[in-house]
């Protein structure tokens, strides 16, 4: 029983954190959209890729990882989960310091 519970809270903790990643990407796109119109510029079409991608991508991550943990344990879902959030946290982290922010703005 207490190896359920554990495995279940790391499961939902792991799946905030997927949500946290998504929420931060609803963030993001919404404050670039502000700032262009505060700027009175729009967004490129690279720009908005971007910002959608950091939408998009923590949840095609997150289902992909429970749909290949379908059929295995425990253990190997949480592993799996687990390396999907170290994935999404690194695209995240190159999109920030790769892209430069200039190339947002039209």
């Amino acid at each position: 029983m207490a190896k359920l519970i554990s495995a279940w809270s790391a499961g939902v903790l792991l799946g905030l954190l997927y949500l946290y990643a998504i929420v931060a990407g609803i963030g993001n796109l919404v404050g670039v959209m502000g700032m262009s119109a505060a700027l009175d510029t729009g967004l490129t079409g690279s720009g908005r890729f971007w910002l959608v991608v950091g939408v998009v991508m923590p949840a095609v991550v997150f289902a992909l990882a429970l749909l290949l943990g379908r059929r295995r344990g425990a253990g190997a879902r949480i592993l799996l989960l687990a390396a999907g959030v170290a994935l999404v946290a690194a695209w995240q982290i190159d999109i920030m310091h790769v892209v430069p922010d200039s190339s947002y703005f039209a």
